[in-house]
């Protein structure tokens, strides 16, 4: 495995990583009542205050540090599991990862066009969530007609 190869093997659980930390570090601030610092001239507490900031009830962070630490946890067991890397996970963890994307794109225009406040700890993990779903196609191999052949013959075959 050439050296690109091992980093794109880590880079997902890096990215991940540090998607966690930053749903953690908002969790832990809102918990305890603190202002979040924001370098954007704008209300940071605003958004994550905000009406917008629960899924069915649940906290978005909280949804953030599941997310990212499944991902993280996932590629990590990857690398001590090879049989994880089955063409249904294959297509299931860019799947999750995509759906996350579209929600944090969903999330960052509700800022700007609902909210009309920027929280730059909120546009940070959209970046992250960016980078993470390029990371996980990359490291994946995502080579849809190769999964799709793989899956009918496991199927029908």
């Amino acid at each position: 495995m050439t050296t690109t190869q091992q980093i794109l093997r880590f880079l997902p659980i890096i990215i991940a990583t540090a998607g966690f930390f930053l749903a953690r570090y908002i969790f832990t601030k809102k918990r305890r009542k603190e202002k979040l610092v924001c370098l954007l001239d704008s209300d940071c507490d605003a958004v994550v205050h905000s009406r917008y900031s629960t899924f069915l009830g649940v906290p978005l962070e909280i949804f953030g540090m599941f997310y990212f630490a499944f991902i993280a946890l996932f590629f990590l067991s990857a690398i001590f599991l090879p049989q994880l890397n089955s063409p249904y996970l294959l297509i299931f963890i860019p799947a999750i990862a995509f759906v996350s994307f579209l929600f944090s794109i969903y999330l960052a225009s509700i800022q700007i066009l609902l909210i009309k406040e920027w929280c730059m700890w909120c546009l940070i993990s959209t970046i992250l969530t960016t980078l993470l779903l390029a990371a996980i196609l990359i490291a994946s191999h995502l080579n849809v007609k190769g999964l799709v052949v793989n899956i009918v013959n496991k199927l029908f075959l």
